[in-house]
């Protein structure tokens, strides 16, 4: 676990027990920190993302859900560990056209906890893609595994996030940038008609922007571009192989990953 999320996570523990201690711990209020309201931005069916810039540095959160209870937590983007003052957190895995609530919070190096009230927002309504009906065979559930990665951040971000089928889970490379690459093995040689690939971002930085894919036989498809992290993008591609690698061609820099990488096949998904 990351040293920014331990820290955040332990703020949270402690002020859910505060009923319990001798000197409870008492949230003070996030907003006098912040210039402005806090608004979500680039909100799309599945995920949404808040950016805000504190007057202190901070390590932070975002608590979501779909009402006070929230249930699942972002965390920023800056993986760093230490506090600081911009903050960028999306949070993903969410349902279309869905109101959620949210809260940020987050601790100061002297121990304070400060959390925001208690906000809300609706994701955008699904979009009508005409997709062809292909299956995604490079998932854990259909077998495949994992057998290469250039380096992962750490245990949460581990490489075989990108085939869980989650949205709100991604592999991130250490710093790997220009250099990154995952290979995928699938149980059995298949005939592929195309890739999917949804870049992780941190908001401007660890974005693919260009990739190839090379298979077992030394086979390249590509070189692809990758226009946009907000979305799963698909790549008509034919062949057959057991085995994938996604290399970088091209990135905006340093913990370039995936949130999904597929293989797909012609049937139906």
């Amino acid at each position: 676990m990351s040293t920014l999320l331990s820290i955040v996570l332990a703020g949270a523990a402690l002020a859910s027990s505060a009923a319990a201690s001798a000197s409870p711990l008492v949230a003070q209020p996030l907003e006098p920190l912040v210039a402005h309201v806090l608004e979500v931005s680039d909100v799309s069916p599945t995920s949404a993302t808040l950016r805000v810039t504190t007057d202190v540095d901070l390590a932070c959160v975002v608590v979501f859900g779909r009402d006070t209870r929230f249930g699942s937590l972002a965390l920023d983007l800056d993986m760093g560990g230490a506090a600081h003052r911009d903050h960028v957190v999306t949070m993903r895995g969410l349902e279309p056209d869905t109101e959620y609530v949210f809260r940020m919070q987050g601790s100061a190096a002297d121990g304070t906890f400060y959390a925001s009230e208690v906000y809300s927002f609706r994701t955008a309504p699904a979009a009508a893609v005409d997709r062809p009906a292909w299956r995604n065979v490079a998932t854990s559930d259909a077998g495949a595994r994992v057998v290469d990665a250039s380096s992962e951040f750490g245990a949460s971000f581990a490489a075989e996030r990108a085939i869980d089928g989650s949205s709100a889970t991604e592999w991130s490379s250490r710093g790997d940038g220009d250099a990154a690459f995952l290979t995928v093995e699938l149980p059995e040689r298949v005939d592929f008609v195309g890739f999917g690939v949804w870049s992780r971002t941190m908001g401007s930085s660890a974005e693919i922007r260009r990739f190839v894919v090379e298979t077992e036989a030394g086979d390249v498809f590509g070189p692809f571009d990758l226009a946009s992290a907000a979305e799963r993008s698909t790549y008509p591609a034919e062949g057959a192989a057991q085995r994938f690698t996604l290399r970088v061609l091209e990135s905006t820099g340093g913990n370039t990953g995936l949130i999904e990488f597929a293989v797909y096949v012609d049937e139906p998904d």
